[in-house]
């Protein structure tokens, strides 16, 4: 009996080693691989938050989003690199953080019109997108 406890523990215990490995070296698929959820402009995305949070955080959460827009301000440090969109009329914007493929990436000019693809995070004043790839 002793043996037969003995013997599914060991099972059970080689297959969470298992599984552990596999999330681990599981390779990450970011906003760059595949194409977008939901295609739309800075200032469409922007104003469907100031309607209505709730909705618009249960449409776009977790979702690749592709968004036009206009170059507001950027940021490059040793780790990250970000840029903001201009969102229109008001202190809003559309937060990008650059995907760590795209950091070395010389960051857009303040004016230039672009096409960012990231992945939605969250909405603080923001809306902020993740792993983001910037396209001319």
């Amino acid at each position: 009996m002793r043996r037969k406890y003995l013997l599914i523990a060991g099972i059970v215990w080689v297959s969470l080693i298992g599984m552990g490995l596999y999330v681990y070296y599981k390779s990450h698929s970011g906003a760059a691989h595949g194409g977008a959820d939901i295609v739309t402009d800075a200032e469409s995305l922007y104003r469907e938050f100031q309607q209505d949070e709730t909705a618009a955080n249960k449409k776009f959460l977790d979702k690749i989003i592709e968004v036009k827009g206009v170059v507001a301000d950027g940021q490059r440090s040793p780790n990250m690199s970000s840029l903001q969109l201009n969102a229109g009329e008001g202190p809003g914007r559309i937060n990008c953080s650059l995907s760590n493929s795209a950091t070395h990436l010389q960051i857009p000019a303040m004016g230039t019109a672009i096409t960012v693809k990231g992945k939605y995070a969250g909405f603080l004043m923001d809306v902020n997108l993740v792993d983001c790839v910037v396209y001319p």
